[in-house]
């Protein structure tokens, strides 16, 4: 049972906002996610948003900020989200005033050693997982926090992917190594 802060026998609850950024959420993006995704992702991010909100859950946004001298993996990417670049802006349909910011240079977001930190100073111990590509950045970032004895959940309708087919089989791969699997409109539901 959560209590008011987001706190509970798991310890605290977070939602964590994964690369909504241009390059991947614009219809000329350099490496957009499927265009029939975008609206029902949008929408049901920002209904966690809200759920999370009343529900006193720490909040956090990562974004891919690749580094310009990565040439290989920028050539293989397409160029899209370089630091620096207007493709790595956070699209601003996800609002996150006042929320934290961290940036990324990998699949996984705890590439960057302050998401640990946040974490802890936090006690985050549950994560909720909303974000882009579902089998690339959430898959990595799912399973990392697995690694690390937390427990997660991905909000299959906050996931997007480069097709639907692709999106399917992430969250079933996903599922089976021990993620929840869940819906915005259930956001507080238990688990």
């Amino acid at each position: 049972m959560q209590t008011e802060n987001g706190s509970g026998q798991y310890g605290r609850h977070a939602l964590m906002l994964i690369d909504f950024q241009v390059d991947f959420l614009s219809d000329d993006g350099r490496m957009p996610v499927a265009r029939n995704q975008v609206w029902p992702v949008i929408e049901a991010t920002r209904l966690a948003l809200e759920s999370a909100g009343r529900a006193g859950d720490a909040i956090i946004a990562i974004g891919n900020e690749f580094r310009k001298g990565d040439y290989l993996m920028n050539l293989l990417r397409l160029g899209a989200s370089i630091e620096g670049s207007s493709g790595s802006r956070w699209d601003e349909r996800i609002p996150i005033d006042g929320i934290e910011y961290l940036p990324k240079w990998a699949t996984s977001a705890f590439v960057n050693p302050d998401l640990g930190r946040w974490l802890e100073s936090n006690s985050v111990k549950k994560l909720t997982l909303a974000g882009l590509k579902a089998n690339a950045c959430v898959a990595a970032t799912a399973k990392g926090a697995l690694e690390r004895g937390m427990k997660v959940r991905i909000l299959k309708d906050a996931v997007a992917c480069g097709s639907d087919g692709s999106r399917a089989a992430a969250i079933s791969r996903l599922e089976r190594r021990g993620v929840v699997i869940g819906i915005s409109a259930d956001y507080s539901v238990g688990w």
